[in-house]
């Protein structure tokens, strides 16, 4: 197994548990929020999308890839607020391209060599530490994906599901 195809592999397992989450929550309406202490929470429609847009950004497009994602995920950016866009398809088409979206990240990421790993992400986004390099953009698309994983994860815990 290649540096990039167990890349590859971890994303995928992030990705199902990602979908374990998703599927305590079938019964909640995904577009609704929750105040927390004065937060407001983003909704489950939001992180779905949000996870299309970042895995078609971090796994696609910084990898030297053309995007794969429809236009609307733009509104779901970083930096977005976390408002759903009065335009927004339905969740369905979330969960659609959720899937579809990260076939192709997974095709792309297996794709690269140890080398191209290490080259500079397309568009030169560094982090703190000043790595740019493919294989970060990788590793932050996992923790990236984890992070929301684990907002769905709260979410299913406050519903009352049953998570382990």
């Amino acid at each position: 197994m290649t540096q990039a195809q167990l890349l590859a592999d971890t994303l995928d397992k992030t990705r199902q548990l990602t979908k374990f989450y998703l599927s305590k929550l079938k019964g909640v309406n995904p577009e609704d929020t929750l105040n927390l202490n004065g937060y407001e929470t983003n909704s489950i429609y939001w992180i779905a999308a949000h996870l299309v847009w970042a895995e078609d950004y971090l796994g696609i497009v910084e990898l030297g890839g053309k995007s794969f994602a429809p236009e609307w995920v733009k509104k779901f950016a970083i930096k977005s607020d976390g408002k759903l866009p009065e335009d927004r398809p339905d969740f369905k088409s979330i969960l659609d391209e959720l899937k579809r979206v990260h076939g192709a990240a997974l095709q792309q990421i297996s794709s690269l060599s140890d080398e191209q790993l290490n080259e500079q992400n397309f568009t030169g986004f560094h982090f703190g530490d000043g790595n740019s390099t493919k294989m970060m953009m990788i590793q932050h698309s996992i923790r990236h994906e984890g992070t929301h994983l684990g907002q769905l994860s709260l979410l299913a815990k406050i519903y009352g599901q049953q998570t382990v």
